[in-house]
């Protein structure tokens, strides 16, 4: 089932909503303001989420978070932080205790963190408008390949997937970066539905 226009301008104002929620939790974690904006989300299908993905950031190890969702649908969703994206984030965001840890401890914590606040405002906009009704668990942080971390996800093959980018940046010092956010979800229809009355 191929989404209206409408709908999918629906679905992009809950994702941005979503984010503007993340957006405003990060900034008590940071010294400096933390900027956040999503770009115009895709719909893709899973074959076409992998394409799209391996292009971005090739063949590179990178971190993830994946969120199980289970309900009125089902839903696999991953924020994908690619390897130097995910150095900024762990530079600014790490408060001072963090920092005597090693490195991959201090890494998987900071962007642990910086995952369940996004999952946080993301499945709180969206569960606003679900009908029936969804449960999901903690986000798991993972690393490795697109490739490897898409075959692992526990989705249905014929699953269609909701890709968007959201970039990062703090002006006062001048770094910025990318993030990458997608839900593979089925049926998709029954999302389609929950949202088509949504103004």
């Amino acid at each position: 089932m191929k989404p209206t226009s409408e709908q999918i301008n629906t679905l992009q104002k809950l994702f941005n909503t979503g984010v503007e929620r993340a957006n405003t939790m990060l900034n008590y974690l940071t010294e400096w303001p933390l900027h956040l904006q999503m770009s115009a989300i895709e719909i893709l299908s899973s074959q076409q989420l992998q394409a799209k993905l391996e292009q971005r950031v090739n063949t590179e190890y990178v971190a993830a978070m994946e969120l199980a969702v289970r309900g009125e649908f089902e839903a696999v969703a991953q924020l994908i932080f690619p390897a130097d994206s995910a150095a900024t984030l762990v530079e600014v965001l790490a408060d001072p205790d963090r920092r005597n840890l090693d490195q991959d401890a201090l890494k998987m914590k900071t962007l642990s963190e910086v995952g369940n606040i996004f999952f946080n405002g993301v499945m709180g906009s969206l569960s606003n408008v679900i009908n029936g009704g969804i449960t999901y668990m903690a986000p798991t942080y993972k690393e490795n390949t697109v490739k490897h971390l898409l075959a692992s996800s526990d989705s249905n093959v014929n699953a269609t997937a909701i890709l968007g980018r959201i970039q990062f940046k703090i002006e006062q010092i001048q770094v910025k970066g990318d993030i990458i956010l997608f839900f593979k979800i089925y049926p998709f229809e029954n999302l389609l539905e929950d949202i088509t009355h949504v103004k």
